[in-house]
């Protein structure tokens, strides 16, 4: 199976752990299946916020049914609360 590159830029609580993550997944992964990813790779709270935080592309928020094909460049936003 063909591995894609995939690039997700961090915002918000994610931003402790750097400007980006990078890692490969399967051609064919879904949102759902890279949030899962990602969250393996972050511990503490943060990693169940990722399941709460959306996937956007240059264009749109992404649906966690969303097919990646080719690589991706990304940016995770998480919730945000205020008053």
């Amino acid at each position: 199976m063909t591995e894609i590159a995939i690039h997700i830029k961090l915002f918000g609580a994610f931003r402790k752990f750097g400007d980006a993550l990078d890692f490969s997944v399967p051609a064919g992964s879904t949102v759902a299946a890279i949030k899962k990813v990602m969250s393996e790779f972050i511990k503490g709270k943060e990693s169940t916020l990722v399941f709460d935080s959306v996937l956007a592309n240059d264009n749109a928020v992404l649906p966690d049914n969303y097919i990646f094909e080719a690589n991706a460049k990304l940016c995770i936003l998480p919730p945000v609360c205020g008053g």
